[in-house]
């Protein structure tokens, strides 16, 4: 081979090798443990995908797809076939409830999860009269870091004009464990509330348990990932934006605020 055949088979290869690179996606497949101790444990699977600005989140018949460059995000029903349109003012309120954005502080402690070490973080914060006690093990160096961390950054920035949404600091790297216990907060009345009625108020809200939701990842995959991943198959019907709720519920308190009370979806971190 002569030394220009030799040059151009070599460029030819670096340039294949940044486009695999450029291109490549991330798989994360998780274990979702949920408890709220009035039931046994129930373990859902849910799959993350993510290449460049897009992202699918499957949730059994249920997938998130997100655009960031588009700026949308839609809910897929796979089992009716239909898919809704997610305003960002409700995507963040879900993103909240899933402990993103939501102020988080790198402790001394270190693990392994998965084969990968990773370290710890903690916060906490107030939204809609519950209390998020949210901790992360985040892995750097796990396959994919980059491109996950990438796209949670643009999707803070898009969302950041939302009111629901406070700026924080984002970990950097992949969440291999993290943890979500949301307590419900006692009603403290207003002057003037009749004394009695804030006690049935109490009583009643005493009996919702604090609920949790611990995700681990089993697995990472590198992988390009073909477009019609992140797109609506065909032959789906658009729904209503008021059929879209349901599927929403598994991430919204399963308590009510207490009555005559503002129900804001804004998180006030506590540190």
């Amino acid at each position: 081979m002569s030394l220009k055949s030799g040059l151009a088979a070599a460029f030819a290869l670096a340039l294949a090798t940044g486009a695999a690179t450029v291109s490549a996606g991330v798989v994360i497949s998780q274990d979702v443990v949920v408890s709220d101790n009035t039931a046994a444990p129930r373990t859902d699977h849910q799959t993350v995908m993510i290449q460049g600005h897009k992202q699918a989140v499957i949730e059994g018949n249920r997938e998130f797809l997100s655009d960031l460059d588009a700026g949308t995000t839609t809910v897929i029903n796979t089992d009716t076939r239909r898919y809704f349109a997610v305003p960002a003012g409700m995507l963040s309120v879900r993103l909240i409830w899933q402990g993103s954005f939501i102020e988080l502080k790198k402790t001394a402690i270190s693990e392994k999860v998965a084969g990968y070490a990773c370290d710890d973080y903690a916060g906490s914060a107030v939204v809609a009269h519950q209390n998020l006690m949210v901790t992360k093990c985040v892995a750097r160096d796990a396959p994919g870091a980059r491109e996950f961390v990438e796209f949670q950054k643009a999707q803070a920035a898009r969302l950041k004009r939302s009111p629901a949404t406070p700026e924080v600091q984002i970990p950097d790297g992949i969440p291999l464990s993290s943890g979500i216990t949301r307590t419900t907060m006692p009603f403290v009345p207003p002057r003037g509330f009749p004394p009695e009625q804030a006690a049935r108020i109490n009583a009643g809200l005493a009996r919702y348990k604090p609920v949790t939701n611990i995700t681990t990842v089993t697995k990472i995959e590198l992988k390009d990932l073909a477009a019609d991943v992140f797109a609506v198959p065909a032959g789906y019907t658009k729904g209503e934006s008021r059929e879209m709720t349901p599927h929403l519920v598994k991430v919204a308190p399963k308590n009510p605020a207490p009555p005559g009370t503002a129900g804001s979806p804004a998180a006030s971190p506590q540190h």
